[in-house]
């Protein structure tokens, strides 16, 4: 252990060859964590704490014990070379984000958003509707493939430059507020872990003039299913490069207000009906407290990307899973 240490000791303050060994530092008192935090077993720096592993330790259990969430591991695999952890590994647990742009030599990563509608039981003649078929299928293709499904939580850090995700990382959004939402996409996401935001636009649901909609108790049982966030739509899906000011406060302010007196969450992130937007629109949604707006427009996010124009890729109503991965560009090469 000692080695590794000395050496991280060397990178942080460009130091000396001599430098001692510094004694073991106890674990953070208010992450008492019984099984991994024996003293004797680390040692720390402020960027780093090198564990000799024992049976139990997973890079799951490390994730949680020292970097409060499980889902985190990856970043503890990838520092350790994705390696196997056996009892007498030592492993390098990196405390601080480490390049959180995902720039490399050889280019950066970039995080693609599917973009869904209806999904129907069976194939449909229109554009944008999928089957119920071909939506399984896309997403067994994920799974199998190994992509992580971010949520947009760890989308937008990574967008804000706080936390790298992982290597071929996308996230799945469905728009407008269609049933299929809880009917098809929910069940097959549940079976794939994975994880999707609804985009709501409340005249849909609230009109309540076609059963093919979702109501707010479907709204509200697939945010508690913790698999789904919820953003916001607009109002009534109009244009927002054609509409008057106070329309435009309107469809922005009051779809928050709807959404969050219906099911409790103010959404902070929209979806351009159209994916059409200008500086008007963007200024508008920065006063209201929007963090981020998402387009129509083809093609992987860069952490560098506009957050009020990000980009989304349209799924259409193609069976051809050739089709489907030419949506999934997880890394520019430049």
């Amino acid at each position: 252990m000692s080695c590794i240490f000395i050496v991280l000791i060397l990178l942080i303050s460009g130091g000396c060859a001599t430098a001692p060994t510094p004694p073991p530092v106890p674990a953070p008192a208010q992450k008492p964590v019984q099984s991994i935090s024996q003293p004797e077993r680390e040692l720390r720096t402020n960027e780093y704490i090198i564990l000799t592993a024992i049976p139990t330790d997973t890079y799951e259990s490390l994730a949680r014990a020292y970097l409060g969430d499980e889902k985190l591991a990856y970043l503890i695999s990838e520092f350790n070379g994705d390696a196997p952890i056996h009892s007498g590994k030592e492993v390098v647990i990196p405390l601080k984000p480490t390049n959180p742009g995902g720039i490399y030599p050889a280019g950066y990563l970039t995080v693609p958003i599917l973009c869904y509608h209806q999904i129907s039981p069976k194939k449909s003649s229109s554009k944008i509707t999928i089957s119920e078929e071909t939506f399984d299928r896309q997403m067994a293709y994920l799974k199998n493939n190994g992509y992580h499904v971010l949520t947009m939580k760890q989308f937008l850090d990574f967008i804000e430059y706080r936390r790298r995700p992982p290597w071929k990382s996308v996230v799945i959004t469905l728009d407008d507020g269609w049933k299929s939402a809880r009917t098809i996409a929910y069940p097959i996401l549940k079976k794939y872990g994975f994880s999707a935001t609804l985009f709501l636009y409340t005249d849909l649901i609230e009109s309540k003039q076609t059963s093919l909609a979702l109501n707010w108790d479907d709204v509200r049982v697939l945010k508690d299913s913790g698999l789904f966030e919820i953003g916001s739509h607009t109002v009534t899906h109009s244009d927002l490069n054609k509409i008057s000011e106070e329309q435009l406060q309107r469809e922005l302010k009051e779809s928050r207000r709807i959404i969050f007196e219906k099911v409790g969450v103010t959404p902070e992130i929209l979806a351009y009906p159209d994916g059409v937007f200008d500086e008007r629109s963007i200024k508008t949604m920065k006063n209201l407290g929007y963090k981020a707006g998402f387009t129509v427009i083809r093609g992987g996010n860069p952490f560098f990307n506009n957050p009020f124009s990000l980009n989304r890729s349209m799924v259409y109503n193609r069976e051809k899973i050739d089709y489907f991965i030419k949506l999934l560009e997880t890394f520019r090469r430049e």
